[in-house]
């Protein structure tokens, strides 16, 4: 190989051969001595995991049985538990034998206890769920005379006995009956057979050589699985004192007299301990064979390693005849790329064998030095911008594919200072006679500085076009609101007149009330369309969520087809959210509007609103919830579903599923952007045919109690004082002339700017004050205001406008308004206003 300078490194050929032989040598004898050894270490690794293999299994295994046996146990005392109630509370007008049948029903919920057993304070039984003749008395047995005496609290367990009723080998579970003021009144008992416990551990395959005991802390066998013969009831003191202290152990099988592995886990709120047990001979038994294997195939691993070695040992004898002719001419290939004033690749594509030369390995943002042996390397190491590979990738692929000529692709890499540099690569593929590349040659230049002229115009562009929509949207956002006020401005008028002749707490007074909100929320919503050309944001203040929601619903209710009914349940109380109370009107709109259209054919629309309280994090169809309370709104129907096709694009803006003309496909969108401003999240449930569930989760910040309606009965009033009216809309000039007058002062209305200009030049000391618009066709607000000044300069003028900007406020301010109201305007803006003037007048 060349050198840094590409000059051929000195040393004679045969010599370095000869240090390779050797070194070939001792390399190949280390590697030998390293594989045995390595091989040796397995088998003892092995010997190590076969023990722990072994231990963590039993162990495993007596765990998950000794609570497969504490939830058994468990069911029985909950027996016993619910019968001493039972009988202690509801059996005193029941006859012997429904007392027999009530206590062979509750025995029919445990299949293991083959018989519950009431006995009285002698220790003679009364009642029993099975007959088995005859009935001793049992004031001798351990589990009476431990209920008796009081020496236990709780569930006792006798030790393993038999029946004197049947002969078979049975546990006895016992809790005491209390009598009148707490004396001593029997025991209720359960008989376990140790039978059912030892079917229910020969269901579990342990393994050959293993064996399941369970047995008291005193070392008293109950049950072992496969059975030996006189197990039952001996006591293994080895057994107790092993289990003492750690889970697992190697101990001599008092049985047997083998050496068995043991693991023993405690029976949870019992005296009872599982214990699994594995001969060692079985238990290595794997480990003895696979050390045999890996003996004979270190043997056999070895003799080919020999064999290699002389096999490369000739073949590089063979080989070094033709080092020299290689070296120059790698030598005179490197000079060439070197000279160039581009960075080069050649890619043998088959072998993936890739030559970089140094500049091109600088333009990949690599060391010069680093060897590079293959097109894979290359591609592991170099960075290219996420945004360029997909266009890098798809140029090759043409190009390899022969659908272009040539192959030519901007794309960025990042350099090592972290700064991304962008390359412009050209290059051409050789095909064989199949059509098949096998070679790929190219250059690459760095064009960062073209490029970054051309973004930087592109990205002026762009703000420009951005800056002319923006312009345009906020010219039209003011016609919209100068428009959409004057309607909303007669609505709200006359809805608070009407307001002003409702009998309080009526249902006329219930409707009037919900268009003043439905009309208060339009003016926010036109507040809203105005900021957007501004990227403004809505309020930010708490929100009483029920208050919304119900307000919601019953705007809803009034346009439910008569084939859907509405079913609510509305819990959240006081709680609130930081948010605002339109977007929160919204979000419940939008999904109560999608749950209809998606019952077509009728139906039941469900909403739930109320608090929860989440205990650990969790990810949902649409977010994720911290720990925390929420207010939950659950929105839900019996329509159609959500196909899962639409499932997955249902949030993405302006996507719908309707008709040209019936929908925007912004609905889901402005929920899930609402929502998400919120830091809520979105649960969605959905079956194709059977309906969908909406679950929107928000964070409670607080308690926020219902606003109550402002009482506008207690309003300033005037003296007679004549007021001037200029708006080109005549319903709301005849509106404000009602509101005005009724308000006690003199109303003069005009809908002509130039006709009110003309009437105030005639007599200009006839008016006390002058209420106009802002907009309107002949002079605007502002214009009149100028000229009216110029014939009288201190009479106060109010400025009525659906688009309070910045530069109307300025100009306001440099004319003198005495006041500036945003339209619609409610009776009390009138009125407030109106006292304001005439208090600074006087």
């Amino acid at each position: 190989m060349p050198s840094a300078n590409g000059k051929i490194a000195p040393g004679a050929p045969s010599t370095r051969v000869k240090r390779l032989e050797l070194g070939l040598v001792v390399f190949g004898v280390l590697v030998i001595l390293a594989f045995a050894a390595s091989s040796a270490y397995d088998a003892w690794s092995s010997y190590r995991y076969a023990r722990a293999a072994t231990e963590r299994e039993i162990g495993n295994t007596a765990n998950a049985l000794a609570e497969q046996t504490a939830w058994i146990l468990r069911g029985v005392d909950l027996l016993l538990l619910d019968t001493a109630r039972w009988y202690g509370g509801e059996t005193y007008e029941m006859s012997p034998e429904e007392l027999d049948a009530a206590l062979a029903i509750r025995t029919a919920a445990v299949p293991q206890v083959r018989q519950l057993r009431i006995v009285d304070s002698h220790g003679n039984p009364l009642y029993e769920s099975h007959k088995f003749s005859p009935n001793p008395n049992v004031s001798d047995r351990s589990y009476f005379t431990a209920q008796r005496d009081g020496t236990v609290q709780g569930m006792f367990i006798s030790e393993p006995l038999v029946t004197r009723t049947e002969g078979r080998a049975g546990v006895t579970f016992s809790r005491r009956l209390d009598g009148e003021n707490g004396h001593f009144a029997g025991v209720v008992t359960a008989l376990v057979d140790l039978e059912d416990l030892n079917r229910i551990y020969q269901a579990v395959n342990v393994g050959m050589g293993s064996a399941i005991q369970l047995v008291r802390d005193d070392g008293t066998l109950l049950v072992r699985n496969p059975r030996t013969p006189d197990a039952l009831g001996k006591a293994f003191p080895a057994l107790a004192a092993a289990t003492g202290t750690v889970p697992t152990a190697r101990l001599v099988n008092p049985i047997d007299g083998h050496t068995d592995y043991i693991a023993v886990a405690p029976v949870a709120n019992t005296p009872l301990r599982i214990a699994i047990t594995r001969e060692s001979a079985a238990a290595l038994q794997p480990w003895r064979s696979e050390t045999i294997r890996v003996a004979a195939r270190t043997f056999v691993l070895t003799l080919l390693g020999a064999l290699t070695i002389v096999a490369l040992l000739s073949q590089l004898r063979r080989l070094a005849g033709g080092e020299r002719a290689l070296r120059a001419s790698e030598e005179r290939y490197a000079l060439a790329m070197e000279g160039a004033n581009e960075g080069h690749w050649d890619w043998d594509v088959r072998s993936d064998r890739l030559f970089l030369s140094p500049k091109m390995k600088m333009l990949g943002g690599q060391p010069v030095d680093r060897e590079i042996g293959s097109r894979t390397q290359w591609m592991a190491q170099i960075d290219i911008h996420p945004d360029d590979l997909p266009r890098f990738e798809a140029a090759l692929k043409n190009h390899f594919e022969g659908l272009s000529p040539h192959y030519e692709c901007e794309y960025r890499v990042r350099q090592a200072d972290g700064e991304w540099r962008w390359l412009l690569a050209r290059g051409r593929c050789l095909f064989d006679s199949h059509g098949k590349p096998y070679r790929f040659v190219g250059s690459a230049i760095d064009v960062t500085a073209q490029k970054t002229a051309q973004i930087v115009k592109e990205q002026l562009e762009t703000q420009l076009r951005q800056s002319q929509k923006m312009e345009a949207i906020g010219t039209l956002a003011g016609g919209i609101a100068h428009d959409f006020n004057n309607i909303l401005g007669a609505i709200l008028g006359y809805g608070e007149l009407a307001l002003q002749h409702c009998a309080a707490k009526s249902e006329l007074r219930r409707y009037l009330d919900n268009i003043m909100h439905a009309t208060e929320r339009a003016k926010l919503l036109v507040e809203r369309i105005l900021g957007f050309s501004r990227s403004g944001l809505g309020d930010r203040v708490p929100v009483n969520v029920e208050s919304v929601v119900i307000e919601t619903l019953e705007l809803l209710q009034a346009s439910l087809p008569a084939n859907i009914r509405l079913q609510t349940r509305i819990d959240a109380a006081n709680a609130a959210v930081i948010g605002d109370a339109t977007y929160l009107h919204q979000v419940a709109m939008n999904l109560c509007t999608n749950a209809v259209q998606a019952m077509e054919s009728g139906g039941l629309l469900s909403v739930v609103l109320d608090r929860a309280e989440v205990g650990d994090p969790r990810t949902l169809s649409r977010g994720s919830i911290a720990r925390g309370s929420y207010v939950r709104l659950i929105v839900s129907d019996t329509g159609s579903g959500i196909p899962p096709a639409v499932l997955d694009r249902m949030f993405d803006p302006f996507f719908t599923t309707k008709e040209v003309g019936e929908g925007t496909g912004l609905g889901l969108s402005l929920v899930h952007g609402i929502v998400t401003d919120l830091g809520g999240a979105i649960e969605v449930t959905t079956t194709v045919g059977a309906g969908t569930r909406f679950e929107i989760w928000l964070p409670v910040t607080g308690e926020t109690p219902i606003a109550p309606v402002e009482d506008s009965g207690s309003l300033p009033r005037g003296r007679g004082e004549t007021v001037m009216i200029v708006d080109d809309e005549r319903p709301l000039v005849s509106l404000a002339e009602e509101i005005i007058a009724d308000l006690g002062y003199e109303p003069v209305g005009f809908a002509s700017s130039s006709a009110a200009l003309a009437a105030f030049r005639a007599a200009p000391e006839r008016f006390d004050v002058v209420l106009t618009d802002e907009s309107m066709p002949e002079l605007i607000g502002t214009e009149l205001a100028q000229a009216i000044r110029r014939l009288r300069p201190n009479i106060p003028i109010i400025l009525m406008t659906g688009y309070a900007g910045t530069q109307l406020a300025n100009r306001a301010a440099d004319i003198g308004f005495s006041q500036v109201l945003r339209k619609p305007l409610h009776r009390r803006d009138l009125a407030d206003s109106l006292a304001r003037v005439f208090e600074a007048v006087h």
